[in-house]
């Protein structure tokens, strides 16, 4: 036997606007997770200067094997970063 429910929900303007938000918000961090980042940008987005970064690149061999490098410019991708973050 297969039992199923309907729900009827009365959402306001100011809910649907809610939800709107929250939705564009999640979007904007996924697609902020792709981003390559440059070394000052990868500072800030780990909450420290950027000597901080560069000593912690010097120092971790996890942070060098995800640098990209391409044309002497080093990038890092943002979920890289939360990884390290995550490990560190």
């Amino acid at each position: 036997m297969i039992v199923t429910a309907t729900y009827k929900y009365d959402l306001s303007d100011d809910d649907i606007e809610r939800i709107a938000e929250r939705v564009v918000r999640k979007l904007e961090i996924n697609s902020n997770k792709q981003k390559l980042l440059n070394i000052t940008e990868a500072a800030q987005y780990c909450g420290v200067s950027p000597q901080t970064f560069w000593r912690w690149r010097k120092r971790n061999k996890d942070l060098q094997d995800i640098e990209l490098t391409a044309g002497g410019v080093v990038q890092f991708r943002a979920e890289d970063l939360d990884e390290f973050l995550k490990n560190k």
